[in-house]
């Protein structure tokens, strides 16, 4: 390595290969890549080792260590690349929704909570929420806006949504 290194020795590195190729691609192999990949990813490893071999330090680890290091890499980017969430979406909705018995509750009788809520706050509480929970904004930004302390707005919000609750059931 040492010559690949200093003087970017191609002998030197086609010995490397032929030493640690087989060894990387078995180790590949045994991680349940299949061959044609196995092989594409330990050209990866030592094409890597050649562009990288900079970065090796003896002091640091052995030679072996710093090459598996990068193969068990380029295995874990392989994994991640080639992960596939098998989903159906139906499933997903079905999970999502089973025994929810609130999400049942018919159309009229939530427009019916939606107008007493919205008879029951006064302006500045209908303000609050609507910066709050449809502009996205944050508790500060609102004590900012409406030039009152942040604990103001902590405590409103908190009062209101408890009102809230209150009407709803």
């Amino acid at each position: 390595m040492k010559r690949v290194q200093r003087d970017r020795d191609e002998m030197a590195f086609s010995e490397i290969f032929d030493f640690f190729a087989p060894k990387i691609n078995a180790y590949f192999i045994q991680n349940r890549i299949k061959i044609e990949s196995s092989e594409e990813l330990t050209q990866e490893v030592l094409s890597a080792v050649w562009v990288k071999s900079n970065l090796y330090d003896s002091k640091k680890s052995a030679f072996s260590t710093w090459i598996y290091t990068i193969a068990r890499n380029k295995k874990i980017d392989f994994f991640r690349k080639n992960s596939k969430i098998n989903f159906v979406e139906e499933d997903i909705r079905e999970f999502l929704y089973q025994d929810r018995e609130i999400d049942l509750i018919e159309e009229s009788e939530a427009k019916k909570q939606i107008e007493r809520i919205n008879n029951e706050l006064d302006e500045q509480q209908k303000i609050i929420i609507k910066m709050n929970f449809f502009e996205n904004k944050s508790h500060k930004k609102i004590a900012d806006e409406l030039e009152i302390p942040l604990g103001t707005v902590k405590s409103r919000i908190r009062q209101i949504l408890t009102k809230m609750q209150e009407f709803i059931k």
